[in-house]
Order: structure tokens, then sequence, then C-alpha cells
């Protein structure tokens, strides 16, 4: 006697997967920085929701950042200490334009560490630079660790990243390979507290697929490319 249900399922169990197409090269063999690699990216950027912004300079690009920041009626600002040290001006810009900045690190007794993320949490807008941008898929490569705020890339619901044109690899691979050869690998695995790769803005949906954004990040990140070489 013939198990219908049986029969289904076998007949689902045995069918032959679908065979995967060879995944693209194109993207590993775009040198770093280059004009075809910045295009990949900012689509990539525009595939996962986050707003790109391409600047020549620097004092553009904090330009830019404070008309954003005024857009969204921002006051309270989220800012790495070693954000605002590599990218000297910044915070005289956000100064200027009358926001008000929170930096610095947090105490470890757990009473006075509260009450600082307690300040924090009413930043609207965080502020960070990163390690790297890979245009495969438009991540954002951000350290924590000494002079890097998490806080600022997670807590806000905005994230505002600076990106170098320097900074920008055809993917993850590219940059380990890059780093190992020239040791740099390990000093940020020494010095970094933590890796965050950021792709997009924080997403997560219920078993209803509802999808919604901003619930364990920020639910707007922007891209700040800066053109110009240091």
């Amino acid at each position: 006697m013939t198990n219908l249900v049986l029969e289904r399922i076998r007949a689902r169990v045995t069918r032959r997967p679908a065979p995967l197409e060879p995944t693209p090269s194109w993207p590993l063999e775009m040198p770093r920085g280059s004009t075809a690699l910045i295009e990949r990216l900012q689509t990539a950027w525009t595939e996962v929701g986050v707003e790109s912004v391409r600047c020549p300079t620097e004092a553009e690009a904090f330009r830019e950042i404070v008309t954003r920041l005024r857009e969204r009626k921002v006051r309270h600002v989220l800012m790495n200490p070693r954000t605002a040290r590599l990218y000297p001006g910044l915070l005289e810009a956000m100064e200027e334009a009358g926001l008000t900045v929170m930096s610095g690190s947090l105490l470890r007794e757990e009473g006075p560490r509260y009450l600082g993320l307690g300040r924090w949490a009413t930043a609207e807008a965080g502020i960070t630079e990163v390690v790297a941008a890979f245009a495969d898929t438009g991540t954002l490569w951000v350290a924590g660790g000494a002079g890097g705020m998490r806080c600022a890339s997670l807590l806000p619901p905005l994230h505002i990243a600076l990106v170098r044109r320097a900074q920008v690899y055809p993917c993850l691979a590219a940059w380990l390979a890059e780093a190992r050869a020239s040791g740099a690998l390990m000093e940020w695995v020494e010095e970094s507290s933590a890796l965050i790769a950021i792709t997009g803005p924080s997403r997560t949906s219920d078993i209803e697929k509802t999808l919604t954004l901003g619930v364990h990040g920020p639910r707007e990140v922007i891209a700040v490319l800066i053109e110009e070489a240091v």
C-alpha cells in the first residue's frame, strides 16, 4: 500500500538542488579607493538603506553633517573622542552650530556607569569614523576600544559614519589581507574591544514578518564619503 504522505516527502527531499551561480569576481579585482569601487559601494549602500553623501573635502563634509543634523532637529550628539582627534575641526563645527556634543568614557562603578549611559541615551545622533567600508555589501567596519565609543554607533537613532576614499575596500577579505601584510591586523586585535560590522539600519521582524527599524541599533545610517587624501 502506498503512503501518499511519505511519497510526497520522498519526492521533495530527493529533488536535485538547483545549481548555484558562480560568485562574481569583479568586486575582488577593483583597486582600493578606485572610482569603480566607490560607485559599487554607493550602490550597495542604497540597497541596504544607507543614505550616502559624497564630499570633496573634510570641511564640506562637516557642513553637510551640520545640515543633516539641523534638518532632523538634532540637539545632542554622541561622538567618539578618537573621531574628534582624527577629524580636526569637526567638534568645533558641531559646537558652532549650537549642538551639545557628548564624549568621553563611562565609569566602571555600576551606579555612575548607568547614569552616564542614561545621559548618552538622550543623544539623537552619533558620529564615528570607520576602519574600512566594504563595497560588496556596503558594510561599515567600526572599531571599539581606547577612544572608540561603541555606543556612538549603536545607541542613538541616527548614526553618521565618516569614510575616507582610501578606506574603501572590495570586501572584508581584501582588508584582512592588506592589514595582515602590513602588521596592522594584530594592532587592531590588541587595541580594539570590538570590531562592529554595520550593514544598514538595525532591522528586525516578528513572526508575521512585520519589519521594524531601530530596535537593536540606529534606524537611520548616513555615510559621509570624503574624497580628499590625507
